[in-house]
């Protein structure tokens, strides 16, 4: 399963918090300071105990959200030939 985990600075922790981390791939968020971090793991907690080692969570820097993935399953309704049509006409 996979997890999407949201990172962001609280407001009252400079910039200068964020140097380099041991974290190689991240993406960060357009705007207020934040990154998002996609884990693939057996749980919740597996990601939860991995997130709780890294520098920016232990000093207390940032807020963290976790959420839990499912695969998407609406691709036949996302590309059948009125799907827009029916649903804004509802």
């Amino acid at each position: 399963m996979q997890y999407l985990v949201i990172m962001r600075l609280k407001p009252n922790v400079s910039r200068d918090a964020l140097a380099p981390g041991v974290l190689r791939t991240i993406h960060l968020i357009k705007g207020p300071a934040g990154a998002v971090l996609l884990f693939e793991a057996s749980g919740e907690k597996e990601v939860e105990a991995q997130v709780a080692q890294l520098p920016r969570v232990v000093s207390g820097a940032v807020t963290v959200e976790t959420l839990p993935l499912e695969p998407f399953t609406g691709w036949a309704l996302l590309f059948a030939p009125n799907a827009l049509t029916e649903r804004t006409s509802r």
